[in-house]
Order: structure tokens, then C-alpha cells, then sequence
């Protein structure tokens, strides 16, 4: 096997791949990925081929694909399960969604690296603390009191006022502005930027509002970038919370999960709603897929 001088040094240097013992342990990782590459393709193919079936070939045949793909049947099925689930709806609310999620993760999370950050008030470190803090709890020891407060926000308990925020966008987005990590995502991009800006900014008149809509938020464009696939992607997959706070089939994960309580669904047409809510996530995913796969060393890149 020929490796390439242009490899980055990893677990197996230059060496190590000259000898038959580092290319046997080579070989044994790329066959690795390669199953599980394959094991975690074959379901989502599986439920495309399946969505394109007819109902008595997937409980009679054990066919991996349809035994008629033709260009009018796939046009058929795809256009007559999307009038029979109505899911026209469900996709513009879980936009809505997603993108006050989005906004609300962008100000709230950017204004707190801001503040901790350049402004740092007194007891900025002490609030630092807990923000680290927080990252450390368990999200189910904040589900009941979170969802006390959404029942008499802001409160959480009962005490005859507040405000209940069961069956709104609001607990989403809230908890969309809840993220610590974010926080620390955008205080590390801050600090990596000279105080410099700030001040001649403000020699210039600009009020700490302007200073980080405008040179701030600007200058941290790639944790923007970032911030906004993951938000984007989770909105689509987020079941739980919505279940938690919504009574209605307003988005599109609780519309598919509710559609199994429908008597007259057939298996194909349910496949078919699988496929139409992996749609958002996977062109999310291919049109950003370098960001995404580089978001990781964001957080460790200052600047």
C-alpha cells in the first residue's frame, strides 16, 4: 500500500507506515471506517428504497430495492404521499422555528462572550464560573423546573402570576439562548480580537450595542457560521422539547411521530414522511459540509 509523503503525522508516523506491522494496522482502520461507513448508510437507503414500495412488496418480498423504479411510479408516490400527509404546514412552522432559534442563539449567546469578554462587569468571573458550571449538569436535573417556568414564566413555581408558555415557539427559543457552550464559542472568538476595537469605537461614539452588532458580531462571522448549521440542523431533529410544551402537529418531528396513531397510513406513505423530514438536515449538511466538519477546531482557533 503507497502512502503519501503529504500525510500528517497521527497515531502512525512515517516510519511506522514503512514497516508491514503500521501498514497491517493501517489497513485495519480504513476497514474499519469503511463498515461503519456502511453500516450507517445502508438504514437511510434502506428507508428511501422501502418509501418507494408498494405496501404488499415490504411485508411479502425480502427485496432490498423496489421491484418497479421507474421515473413515473418514484413521481407517483412522492407526489400523492406528500397531498395524503400534509406536512406543508408543519415544514413552515419548523422554519419559523429554526429560525428564531437561530436568531435568538446568535444575540443572547454573542451578547454573553461579548460581555465576558470585553466589558467584563464586576463579578464577570464568578458568572464565567457558573456558565462553565452548567455545562457540567445533567439535562435532566433543569426538565422540571424548566418546564415550571414555561408554565408561570418567569417564575418556577406557582404563586398566582407569570405568564404560561405551553403551546408557543417561546420554550424553544429560550432554551435555543441557553446554551453555554455557544457562549464560550463566541467569548473565545472575542478574546482572540484587540480591545482596540472596542475603544476607538467608542471614541467614535458608538454604544456597546453598535460596537458588537457592527464590528464585534462581523469580526466573529465564522462562529456565526457555525452557530447557524448546528442551530438550523437541531431544529429539525428536536423532538422531545416540542413534545414537552406543544399540543398540536406544528412541527415536523411531531407530526411524524403522531402519524402513526393514523389507522388508514400505510407503511410505504409513512417511510415517505421519514424521507421528506431527513430532506432540510441532509441539504444542510451537503451545501455546508466543510464548515460543519471544520467546526470543531473553532473553538480551540482564537481570531
Amino acid at each position: 500500500m503507497k502512502i503519501k509523503r503529504t500525510k500528517p503525522s497521527g497515531i502512525l508516523s512515517f516510519s511506522d507506515m514503512r514497516r508491514p506491522s503500521g501498514i497491517a494496522i493501517y489497513s485495519v482502520f480504513i476497514l474499519l471506517l469503511v463498515c461503519c461507513s456502511v453500516v450507517s448508510v445502508i438504514p437511510a437507503v434502506w428507508t428511501i428504497m422501502t418509501s418507494f414500495k408498494d405496501t404488499q412488496e415490504i411485508y411479502s418480498s425480502f427485496s432490498f430495492f423496489s421491484k418497479n423504479m421507474s421515473w413515473d411510479k418514484a413521481i407517483t408516490r412522492i407526489t400523492e404521499s406528500w397531498q395524503y400527509l400534509d406536512l406543508a404546514d408543519s415544514f413552515v412552522n419548523t422554519i419559523v422555528l429554526s429560525l428564531g432559534n437561530l436568531v435568538v442563539r446568535i444575540v443572547v449567546c454573542g451578547f454573553g462572550g461579548y460581555v465576558l469578554s470585553k466589558l467584563k462587569p464586576t463579578g464577570s468571573k464568578l458568572l464565567f464560573t457558573l456558565v462553565v458550571w452548567t455545562m457540567m449538569m445533567p439535562g435532566q436535573i433543569r426538565m422540571v423546573p424548566n418546564y415550571i417556568s414555561y408554565l408561570h414564566f418567569p417564575f418556577a413555581f406557582d404563586i398566582g402570576l407569570g405568564v404560561s408558555l405551553l403551546d408557543t415557539y417561546w420554550p424553544m427559543w429560550l432554551s435555543s439562548g441557553a446554551d453555554c457552550f455557544a457562549v464560550l464559542l463566541f467569548k473565545n472568538a472575542f478574546d482572540g480580537l484587540s480591545q482596540s476595537y472596542v475603544e476607538s469605537a467608542k471614541i467614535d461614539g458608538c454604544t456597546n450595542y453598535g460596537v458588537f452588532f457592527r464590528i464585534m458580531l462581523p469580526l466573529a462571522m465564522p462562529i456565526v457560521i457555525y452557530e447557524s448549521i448546528n442551530v438550523l440542523s437541531l431544529a429539525w431533529s428536536d423532538f422531545f422539547l416540542p413534545l414537552l410544551v406543544l399540543d398540536k402537529n406544528v412541527v415536523v418531528p411531531l407530526k411524524i411521530y403522531r402519524l402513526q396513531q393514523d389507522p388508514g397510513l400505510q407503511m410505504n406513505t409513512y417511510f415517505m414522511a421519514l424521507v421528506f423530514a431527513s430532506v432540510p438536515p441532509f441539504l444542510i449538511f451537503v451545501i455546508f459540509q466543510k464548515r460543519i466538519l471544520g467546526g470543531v477546531n473553532i473553538g480551540g482557533v482564537k481570531g
